[in-house]
């Protein structure tokens, strides 16, 4: 059954949501999530969605597409606290279910990833150097008011950002070094300085995730993690500063 950009896997099989997203070839569905209702929100690089004119953003409420508003192409999508979904690409966005606006003056390069605690605050990763004017080297914290630096930053492009239960924020992609020292394409977090994970892995980390044990995964074009072969996915259990 076509699928145009988007679908739906129930456990057993794959449906499409309406007539999906998009009809040239060039675009693409690049961030997806999903609100408490069960309503999908979808962006990218599109001008249509479900037959409706829809500029790089939609929602899907599980019958038929709307357009959501007008914005820039997309990269990554986080939900913040009060309902608020944060979207980042060539800037960092804030939709509050009726319209975007910036977050802040933003930052000078692409936004690949972000992520949210608890507290509200929101974490941007990226090929970025400054944010809201700011030196911030491939990653970044919005609390609100202002944007500011994660300790010395990375070498190299941030690809994803997740925190954890425990207030630990992780980060991976190509960089080498984190806070200043050796960190081979991931690093954690603690709120005050960046520590490697063990020896890292060998190439680009693309993707994190985080179970309720504390568990860290992660995607990429790695074979090796942490001395251990491991083709494109591993595991670190449990990751050294998530305990309770």
């Amino acid at each position: 059954m076509g699928a145009r950009r988007v679908a739906r896997w129930d456990g057993t099989v794959w449906s499409p949501l309406g007539t999906g997203v998009g009809v040239a070839d060039s675009e693409n569905v690049s961030a997806l999530a999903v609100d408490g209702g069960g309503a999908l929100y979808a962006c990218g690089n599109f001008d249509i969605a479900g037959g409706v004119s829809a500029d790089n953003a939609a929602k899907w409420d599980g019958a038929s597409w709307s357009a959501l508003g007008a914005r820039l192409v997309t990269n990554t999508l986080a939900w913040g606290t009060g309902g608020t979904l944060f979207a980042g690409g060539d800037v960092v966005d804030q939709w509050d279910g009726t319209s975007w606006s910036s977050v802040g003056p933003g930052t000078d390069s692409y936004v690949y990833a972000l992520a949210t605690d608890g507290a509200g605050n929101l974490y941007a990763g990226g090929a970025f150097t400054t944010a809201g004017g700011v030196s911030a080297s491939r990653i970044a914290k919005w609390d609100g008011a202002s944007w500011s630096a994660l300790g010395a930053g990375m070498n190299s492009v941030v690809a994803s950002v997740v925190m954890d239960a425990h207030g630990i924020l992780y980060a991976c992609g190509d960089f080498t070094t984190a806070g200043g020292a050796s960190a081979n394409r991931v690093a954690q977090w603690d709120g005050a300085s960046w520590s490697p994970l063990g020896s890292g892995l060998n190439n680009s980390v693309y993707a994190l995730a985080v179970d309720r044990g504390g568990n860290l995964y992660a995607g990429g074009a790695f074979v090796y993690a942490g001395g251990v072969t491991a083709n494109c996915v591993a595991m670190i259990i449990p990751c050294p500063m998530a305990s309770p």
